[in-house]
């Protein structure tokens, strides 16, 4: 897995292990839907459990279009009711300006026991200025979910009270390489080559998630999840709208 974010290792290790969990759990699928595909980041993972898939995005995408199989308006799917049994949508909701129409033609295109799979971000920046509307609550998207039709199989934090500490700690200081390397036109200063970097930042993050392995008592677990980074969810259509 490529790190492209030197502040944010802990929570992309952590998305990424959850993203692919959920489709080895999902098991073989006929049609996926990556949904806000952007450059298409996980299709390797997706393409071995789904017979066909196809990506789409809206036009003003920061990643740009030329991996997007169908640009569209950001409001309206363009496919038929009941089209897919498997949707794809990670770090997509919080950029969504109508969560719940959104949520609706999810349930709309995906056939009865389709599953979603789904992330979200919580305790992070303000990132894809001006189109950045929402953060969710565990519970905020659980009840949009299953308003919109579906059944939440399972809710996973990206790091705790430590994590999300670390991440803010971690930004400011690497916003200060960030710029030198800039200023200089040295691009290796902003790398974990530099041991500036790569012992106060990437080797703390990756001995945080040797610590979440850690069997932490119930009770103190359920406090230190209550921040976090990011959530995500798996669920299943149960009933059409």
């Amino acid at each position: 897995m490529a790190i492209r974010n030197l502040g944010a290792i802990i929570v992309d290790t952590l998305r990424y292990d959850f993203i692919k969990k959920s489709f080895t759990n999902s098991g073989p699928r006929e049609y996926l839907l990556d949904l806000g595909c952007g450059v298409k980041p996980f299709k390797p993972y997706y393409d071995t459990i789904a017979k066909k898939s196809i990506g789409i995005d809206v036009a003003q995408s920061p990643h740009g279009t030329n991996a997007v199989d169908i640009v569209y308006d950001g409001k309206i799917f363009p496919f038929k009711e009941s089209e897919f049994d498997l949707v794809f949508c990670t770090e997509v909701m919080e950029h969504v300006p109508d969560p719940v129409l959104f949520l609706s033609e999810i349930n709309r295109v995906m056939q009865m026991n389709g599953k979603l799979i789904m992330t979200t971000p919580f305790m992070v920046p303000l990132h894809e200025e001006p189109y950045d509307f929402y953060r969710y609550t565990k519970y905020g998207i659980k009840e949009l979910l299953t308003r919109s039709g579906f059944e939440v199989e399972q809710i996973t934090p990206f790091a705790d009270y430590f994590g999300v500490i670390m991440a803010f700690q971690m930004q400011i200081y690497l916003k200060f390489w960030n710029t030198l390397s800039k200023l200089t036109r040295l691009n290796v200063l902003y790398t974990e080559y530099n041991p500036f970097i790569f012992l106060p930042v990437v080797v703390p993050q990756w001995l945080y998630l040797q610590y979440l392995k850690l069997p932490l008592p119930k009770g103190l677990r359920r406090y230190l999840f209550r921040t976090t980074r990011g959530y995500g969810y798996t669920a299943i259509k149960r009933r059409n709208l």
